[in-house]
Formats: structure tokens, sequence, C-alpha cells
């Protein structure tokens, strides 16, 4: 009979702590799962605050009269060009992009020609990229006839989960994972192989050079990353990282201005010359923040799309909102 008892108060006792163990992993994790968010959701301040000095004259004025070597580095201008920025935290560290809306082409205005050329760029061929491409413009137009390899209300309603054709203007980039033809890896890209090896290619997709702010077919040369440049512009991409390099110090004012501190661009300049804008005035940003522990692998992504206006009361207007960013 002791026995029994022993063996029963055992399993008891296992039972219960197997419980709390568990209550205590779940506590954890949600505890750091916090911690993360406000990291990330700190980011995403830090990055707004940039922003705003960067629309602000009294700031850029103060910074003309300085060179880049009189300011210290943790005081520069942060670029909106897509490169990446570490913001340290007591418990970890956080990754920032920001990604100017006037580098990228208008989804609502781009042309077929463009389209076609865009979509070829990003691997494909034939009547992969003619449904893709038809299909676009069927969603957009606001008729309802299809073109050869496009798509309309029939298609759509006849899918697992139908819905309408929009027939209209796009109003968000994630609207086209909604389009015929356009899969999610066409949308958020493929990953390249490791950089510097021959044929290295970044994450790249159609959310990465479409955009629904910007003001057309051109890109504002002083904010579209290298690889707008190469897919869009037909820019080589050891001429874009000179551009790259070239406007650390300062924006190019000009297409003169442009040849003399990038020459090696002159052989293309001709052809992508009327594609090209400088210091575009547009507000619209994208921000990409990502936040990790000190003690942990995972990563918690937010990402926003701001309106920097200072008839706000804040200085800023958030136009989206995404409380779980995808991995690049």
């Amino acid at each position: 009979m002791v026995l029994w008892v022993m063996a029963i108060l055992s399993v008891v006792a296992l039972e219960f702590s197997f419980a709390m163990r568990t209550e205590i992993t779940i506590t954890k994790n949600f505890k750091e799962d916090l911690q993360r968010y406000a990291m990330a959701e700190g980011g995403v301040q830090r990055a707004i605050t940039e922003l705003i000095y960067k629309h602000d004259a009294r700031v850029q004025q103060s910074r003309r009269t300085l060179s880049l070597e009189e300011i210290p580095p943790e005081q520069r201008e942060w670029m909106a060009d897509g490169r990446s920025y570490t913001l340290p935290f007591d418990q970890g560290s956080g990754e920032i992009r920001i990604i100017s809306e006037a580098g990228k082409i208008n989804i609502n205005t781009a042309s077929e020609f463009l389209l076609r050329k865009i979509i070829g760029q990003l691997g494909l061929e034939g009547e992969a990229r003619d449904v893709v491409v038809d299909s676009i413009l069927d969603w957009r137009d606001p008729n309802d006839f299809y073109r050869a390899n496009g798509a309309e209300n029939d298609y759509y309603l006849s899918l697992e989960e139908p819905y309408y054709c929009k027939n209209g203007n796009l109003d968000s980039i994630e609207e086209l994972l909604l389009v015929k033809g356009v899969t999610p890896d066409l949308y958020h890209g493929k990953k390249g192989t490791p950089e510097g090896e021959e044929g290295s290619a970044d994450r790249v997709g159609l959310k990465d050079i479409f955009s629904i702010y910007s003001p057309g077919e051109q890109v504002d040369i002083n904010s579209a990353t290298p690889l707008v440049m190469n897919m869009v512009l037909g820019i080589p991409r050891e001429v874009s990282q000179q551009m790259v390099t070239a406007r650390e110090e300062k924006g190019f004012e000009n297409q003169q201005d442009l040849l003399n501190r990038v020459p090696e661009l002159a052989p293309f300049v001709g052809e992508v010359g009327r594609f090209i804008v400088y210091r575009s005035a547009l507000p619209y940003y994208t921000i990409e923040s990502r936040a990790k522990l000190k003690d942990g692998p995972s990563m918690q992504g937010l990402k926003t799309i701001v309106k920097i206006d200072p008839r706000e009361k804040e200085g800023y207007k958030i136009v989206q909102w995404v409380d779980r960013l995808m991995e690049r």
C-alpha cells in the first residue's frame, strides 16, 4: 500500500513539475517576444526621427556647413536607400532599413514596356512573363476586357477562394499577390548566392521595385537602391555601387554633377537619363526594423510606411503598419 501511494505521489509530483516547467517556458518566450517587439518599435521611432530631420530645412542647412569627416558617425544623416543601420539596446540590438518610395516605380502608372522589361529581369520569360504583365494591366484597368494572357472576373471568381478583379489602381503593393501569375517568390524575391560570389544577388522582388506612392516611371537617383538601378535603369552593379559610395558624402544635384563624380556612368546616361530625377521631395518612406536579444537567435520584425508631414501633430503620419515582417 505504501509503495502504491509513493508511486502515485511521484507521478503527481512529476506531472506538476512538468506543467510548471512548461508554464515558465511559455512565460519566458512571451517576455522575450515583447522585448523584441519593443526594440523593433524603438527602431521604427528612431528611423522616423531621422526622417523628420531629413525634411527639416534648419537641420539640413547646419549639416551642409560641415564636411563628412567633421560630422561624428552617430550624427550623420541616415540614407534612405535600403542600407542597414544597427541600433544597440541593453537587451540586444536592432537592424533598421529605410527605403524612400521615390526610388521606386509606380505600379499604377508603369507602362507595359517597362513592366515586361522588369518582370523579364526577375527571371520570367515567354508566356510566364506575359501572364504576369497582362494580368497586372487587366487588374488596374477599369474595364472587363482581358488581354491575351491576362485575367478578369471569370478567372478570379473560379478560384477556390474567389474574389473580384480590382479594375482600378492598387491601394497597396501587397495587392499584387492577388494578381494572376504573381507568386510569393516573385513578390518577395528569392535568396541569391552569398554576397561577393560570382553571380551573387540580394533578395529582390516586385515589392522592392514597385510602389503606389512614387510619382511615376522616374526614380530618385539619390535614394534608389543598387538593385533598382540595375533592374530598372540597366546600370551595371559595379557602377551602381560606385554611385552609392559617391552619394554618401552628398546627394547628386543634376546630371552633370552625377557624371563628374561617377564618370563610369557616361555610356549609360543617354539611355536612362529620362528615368532619373534628383533630390525628390516625396515624403513617403518604408521602414523595416528587426530586433533580436543578445542570448537568442529569434528575430522580431516590423514594417511601416510613413509620410513625413510637418502639418501633422507629431510631424509624421503612419500610412501602413505590419506587425510581422517576413524574413529576407
